[in-house]
């Protein structure tokens, strides 16, 4: 069988097909990843504009026929907190339809997580330690409490990466000083803890998980510690904004979300006292195929 899934994300929008074996794993036949940062017009205006309908529509093009090169036989395209805070998503997503044939579920927070939280646990197994599972989109940020296959506490936060940025430029500040100013408003929302270990998701994450093994030139990237992600942090604050991306080899939709990641992720952790954090490499679109079987 083979299935494929897109995340239809606030920073950008990500498709992997697969083909799934008899035992119920599987093999990724293609990834496809549209660099349209949906939250740049949410979060400022509350709408999706124009040019970008314009720019989503071809891309939902390009991945409908993705799905039928590769006989896709179920598709589930999934799209996150971009999409749900924009006040003209209903015309947008018929449009997509209409040129595409392809059906967006816009999900709540809770459901993110619960998908997010499918793939976390399939890949790394059940374990009795206490685990917080951050994960950092470009307008949410889940955080649950996992034992195993207990859930003891799941929220969604409107703390992403694009947002953050998009308040910070509006407010004349730092993303930094808008996180601090979020994490103490919602401080009794919070998680209580306490936590062994920290789990990662999201394309900021997997960025750090790559950063570990570029720039620090330490294995494995599956886990980084507190001291190494301070490291990444003090060295990506040092370097002038121009160079950041050759420096550290990010994409440009990925240098300017990054910096307020790890800084929340840091923060996290120092909160907690958790001394490292694991990065599967897993997030919303396995969560998605998941959910399809």
């Amino acid at each position: 069988m083979r299935l494929s899934s897109i995340d239809i994300g606030s920073n950008a929008i990500r498709q992997v097909i697969v083909e799934v074996k008899e035992d119920g794993s599987w093999k990724i036949l293609k990834k496809h990843r549209e660099m349209i940062r949906l939250g740049a017009d949410v979060f400022k205006d509350g709408l999706i504009h124009s040019d970008t309908q314009n720019r989503l529509i071809p891309a939902f093009k390009r991945m409908a026929r993705n799905n039928r090169k590769f006989k896709v036989e179920k598709n589930l395209a999934i799209a996150t907190s971009a999409f749900r805070d924009a006040k003209n998503k209903k015309p947008v997503l018929a449009a997509i339809f209409r040129h595409s044939k392809i059906k967006i579920q816009v999900i709540s927070g809770h459901k993110e997580a619960q998908l997010i939280r499918l793939a976390v646990q399939r890949a790394i197994g059940s374990n009795n330690e206490h685990n917080l599972l951050i994960d950092i989109g470009g307008g949410s940020v889940e955080l649950t409490h996992l034992q195993g296959s207990k859930i003891f506490y799941s929220r969604s936060f409107k703390w992403g990466g694009v947002r953050t940025l998009a308040e910070a430029q509006k407010h004349n500040t730092t993303p930094q000083n808008i996180l601090r100013k979020k994490l103490k408003q919602n401080s009794k929302l919070l998680p209580k803890g306490p936590f062994a270990v920290a789990i990662g998701t999201g394309g900021n994450l997997d960025a750090i998980a790559k950063l570990k093994l570029s720039f620090l030139k330490k294995g494995p990237n599956t886990m980084v510690s507190y001291d190494e992600l301070k490291s990444i942090y003090d060295a990506f604050r040092k370097t002038r904004v121009s160079q950041r991306s050759e420096k550290f080899n990010l994409r440009p939709d990925r240098v300017d979300v990054i910096e307020p990641a790890i800084y929340l992720t840091l923060t996290l952790m120092k909160k907690y006292q958790i001394k490292r954090i694991k990065i599967p490499g897993t997030g919303l679109k396995d969560g998605a195929i998941l959910s399809l079987l």
